[in-house]
């Protein structure tokens, strides 16, 4: 037992004068390169397959649904006609219906005897032919009367008589817009007249013939 542990001692003192001995010569100075031993293992990467791609679908389109519009009805274009008067609230004996402007510069009537007649007596346009005067025909004056005959044409003219002007009471407006229709007699047509802000007083038939008048313009036809 002894003899063991002698022998393995000196196993252990030789292999560390061999180790010194590769490392050094006599004078201490380096003959040869230490062994590197490395300890770890080379790491191993792996690598994993790269997985394909799968094939991009398109979303599938979308479809809308339109709502049909919903019909609106369409108004309608029919103008109404214009708001009318009551011929008894301006008659003062049988057949004479008599009015006035809203601005005071005309008197009206619409006479309906043997023919229908209708005509102003006021304030006219500068611009008014002259006619032939009353009772004197050689001469030419300015005229005081407007007046139309169914189916005749309007005319300017001087009267000695202003038969258009109500002389039993005051003529009653006729407003703005508003229409005063009467009846024909007879072989006559009617006639009708209406007063406008604008353009003044109008009378006409009903077959075309008609004046529209003012201070300042007329028309006749």
């Amino acid at each position: 037992m002894n003899r063991l542990r002698a022998y393995g001692a000196a196993v252990a003192a030789a292999s560390v004068l061999v180790l010194f001995g590769c490392g050094s010569d006599v004078d201490g100075s380096a003959t040869a390169p230490l062994a590197t031993v490395d300890t770890d293992p080379p790491s191993v990467v792996r690598t994993t397959p790269a997985t394909p791609l799968s094939p991009t679908t398109s979303p599938a389109p979308t479809t809308t649904e339109s709502t049909p519009e919903k019909s609106t009805p369409e108004k309608s274009t029919t103008s109404s006609p214009p708001p009318t008067a009551d011929p008894s609230q301006y008659e003062s004996t049988a057949g004479f219906f008599y009015f006035a402007s809203p601005s005071g510069k005309f008197e009206c009537a619409i006479v309906v005897t043997e023919t229908s007649v209708a005509g102003c007596h006021g304030e006219f346009p500068r611009s008014a032919p002259r006619v032939a005067g009353s009772g004197a025909p050689e001469s030419s004056v300015a005229p005081n009367t407007i007046e139309i005959t169914a189916g005749s044409p309007a005319r300017f003219l001087s009267s000695g008589d202003p038969r258009f002007h109500r002389f039993d009471g005051t003529a009653k407006e006729l407003p703005y817009g508003v229409t005063l229709a009467v009846p024909g007699s007879g072989r006559s047509n009617g006639l009708e007249c209406r007063v406008e802000e604008s353009s003044g007083v109008t009378c006409l038939d009903q077959v075309g013939h008609r004046f529209t008048v003012s201070d300042k313009a007329f028309e006749l036809k």
